[in-house]
C-alpha cells in the first residue's frame, strides 16, 4: 500500500495535523517499513515482520513519549508520529501472527528476497489483495478531493478580497 500510506499522510497533513510537516507524516507512516525492509535484505526476514507487530508499536510510542520530555519535542509533533505509525498498521490489513508478534506462537522464518516490481505488480496489476487495493484507492481518492477543496476556498478567499 505504497501510494496509500502517503495518501493518508496527506489527508492527515490537510485535516488534524496541519501544523506539521508533509515530509515528516509520511516519514512517520512507513515506520514499520523502515524497520522491516532491511531486515528483509539484509538477513532475509519477512517484509512485513516484527516491525509490524503491536508490540513494538506499542513499545516505540512508550519510548517515543519518554525521549520527547527530555528533549522537549511537542507533545503534538510526538501524537502525529504515533498517529501515522498506527494508520500504516492499520492500512496493512495485517495477518494476526504479524500483529501479535511476539505471542502467537509462530516463528518469523526467513522469506525470499524482495522483488519491488513483483510486490508492485502483485498489488495494483493482479490485485492479489482486493480489499486492501481499494482501501489504498479511496484513501487516494480522498487526499485528492482535499487537494482540489483547498485550492478552490484558496482561490474564492483570495479572489474575494
Amino acid at each position: 500500500m505504497l501510494l496509500g500510506h502517503i495518501a493518508v499522510a496527506s489527508i492527515a497533513n490537510q485535516t488534524v495535523f496541519q501544523q506539521r510537516s508533509f515530509v515528516f507524516l509520511v516519514v512517520c507512516s512507513f515506520i514499520p517499513d523502515i524497520i522491516d525492509k532491511p531486515a528483509q535484505l539484509l538477513f532475509g526476514l519477512p517484509g512485513r515482520g516484527i516491525g509490524h507487530s503491536l508490540v513494538v508499536f506499542l513499545c516505540g510510542a512508550l519510548l517515543l513519549l519518554i525521549v520527547s520530555r527530555g528533549f522537549k519535542l511537542p507533545r503534538g509533533l510526538i501524537l502525529a508520529g504515533i498517529c501515522m505509525w498506527f494508520a500504516h498498521l492499520a492500512g496493512d490489513f495485517l495477518e494476526w501472527h504479524v500483529l501479535l508478534w511476539p505471542f502467537y506462537k509462530v516463528p518469523i522464518e526467513p522469506y525470499p528476497r524482495f522483488d519491488l516490481a513483483e510486490k508492485l505488480y502483485q498489488f495494483y496489476i493482479a490485485r492479489m489483495w482486493p480489499e486492501q487495493f481499494w482501501l489504498e484507492m479511496i484513501c487516494i481518492t480522498v487526499a485528492l478531493l482535499l487537494l482540489v477543496l483547498k485550492s478552490q476556498y484558496v482561490r474564492s478567499t483570495s479572489s474575494g478580497k
